[in-house]
């Protein structure tokens, strides 16, 4: 056979082998999609329904919450303060050790000085008794010590006394209230003598007016030529003798007024000065007063570790006495009693807008692992309304400060009461908004769709 026919022939055959396998294959394919089974194809709509259905209602049913998270610090409302030196020196100490709980002005120690801290502090306690706008001071007089060591405060101390002391030899003394009953006694002698003499000159006033009726009779007769010359001459004589007692009652009258007028303006201005006295010795002692005291309380300040408030006094260092210590250096902390609990958190400016005060605050303390102590519930007290910088590794930002109240205290959800101390730090996730896993689910669509 012709070989150039036979493969021609050959590769024919092969094709159309290949077609019948390719048909004989679609049509059971076609058979087998034709023949699948009508129930199989419903459970799979009816599954994809219902967990379509499923996820939107546990999307709208499931929901949790936006938290923002900040740092926060236990503290209380009121905060320890530390005793500083405020100049060198040995420190001697009071009988206070360390935890003691003490008073507000209580002392816990001073710096060596010239004065004696006894003196100091019994002249303190007189001068807290001590009421510098009284009337009278006579019951001070040996209320203050003659002699005390004051050091630095013996100046102001004794301008002090020496102003007490002559107010209250003023007051014994009674100079001006002397001089003042002396002058009132001759006001009122003067007073009587010129009721006196006023009676006097009304008796001489009534003889003269006889003595004019007379004197005007005796002239009418003596121009009848009734009465001789020489009587109507001693008529004359008798009226000008009574005129003249009058004249002159009348002049020692004005002179008796003119008396009682320079003693009674004697008298102002005794009251004046006396006035004028007292007032500026009043002014000498609260001046040296309110000088003293100032000074005692610089002098506090400089020596002096003094607790400003109640509560328990902390050492520092293990002080003893005659320990030479250095000014500034941190000495005592007096740690405060009774004060409520708050928490204060940084929070940084991303994402603080939504925090707004009454949210709810899980606090997890850094001292206390939340998964074994539990996690302290809070509220949102306040917000500041600016922010301040905050220094991080890698930069500064902006953060709100904001006062968490405590109504459980240190109390956890887990039962447990946290010892308190200053300034635990922790994390504060602060709770903002719930919301549903469907809403969080659409938030791209809706940030795209607003965005258009």
């Amino acid at each position: 056979m012709n070989w150039n026919l036979k493969k021609p022939l050959q590769e024919s055959l092969k094709k159309g082998t290949d077609e019948n396998i390719r048909s004989r294959r679609n049509e059971e394919i076609a058979d087998i999609v034709d023949r699948m089974p009508m129930t199989f194809g419903r459970w799979v709509a009816i599954a994809v329904v219902l967990f379509s259905v499923l996820l939107l209602v546990f999307g709208w049913i499931i929901k949790y919450p936006d938290t923002v998270t900040g740092q926060i610090k236990i503290n209380s409302t009121q905060s320890p303060v530390k005793l500083i030196a405020n100049t060198s020196g040995k420190l001697r100490l009071m009988a206070i050790d360390t935890g003691k709980e003490i008073r507000g002005g209580d002392y816990i120690a001073w710096i060596q000085n010239p004065a004696k801290i006894e003196d100091v502090r019994l002249v303190l306690k007189l001068l807290f008794e001590f009421n510098p706008n009284n009337e009278s001071f006579n019951q001070y007089r040996e209320y203050f010590p003659e002699k005390v060591s004051l050091g630095e405060l013996n100046m102001k101390y004794y301008s002090f006394f020496s102003s007490l002391m002559n107010l209250c030899n003023y007051e014994k003394s009674n100079v001006f209230e002397q001089q003042a009953k002396s002058l009132i006694e001759d006001v009122s002698g003067q007073k009587i003598l010129l009721l006196r003499t006023q009676e006097i000159l009304e008796t001489t006033g009534n003889k003269l007016d006889i003595a004019r009726k007379w004197l005007k009779r005796d002239a009418l007769l003596n121009q009848k030529e009734i009465v001789h010359e020489q009587q109507l001459d001693q008529v004359k004589n008798e009226y000008l003798s009574s005129l003249q007692s009058y004249q002159n009652l009348q002049k020692e009258v004005s002179l008796i007024h003119i008396q009682i007028s320079g003693l009674e303006n004697k008298l102002k201005q005794l009251e004046i000065e006396q006035q004028e006295k007292e007032r500026q010795m009043h002014l000498d002692l609260l001046s040296s007063y309110h000088d003293l005291v100032d000074n005692i309380k610089m002098w506090e300040q400089k020596y002096v570790f003094k607790t400003p408030f109640d509560g328990r006094v902390e050492f520092l260092n293990f002080w003893v006495d005659d320990w030479f210590i250095q000014s500034g250096e941190e000495i005592f902390s007096v740690v405060p009693r009774n004060t409520n609990t708050i928490g204060q958190v940084l929070l940084p400016a991303a994402g603080a807008g939504k925090v707004v005060p009454g949210c709810k605050v899980n606090i997890k303390l850094d001292n206390y692992p939340y998964m074994e102590y539990g996690s302290i519930e809070g509220s949102i007290a306040s917000i500041s309304l600016i922010t301040r910088k905050e220094q991080i590794q890698q930069g500064s930002i902006d953060t709100y400060l904001i006062l968490v109240d405590l109504p459980q205290g240190l109390t956890t959800n887990y039962g447990e009461l946290l010892d308190f101390k200053y300034e635990i730090s922790g994390t504060a996730d602060i709770i903002v908004k719930d919301r549903r896993l469907i809403e969080r689910l659409f938030d791209n669509l809706k940030y795209r769709t607003k965005a258009k």
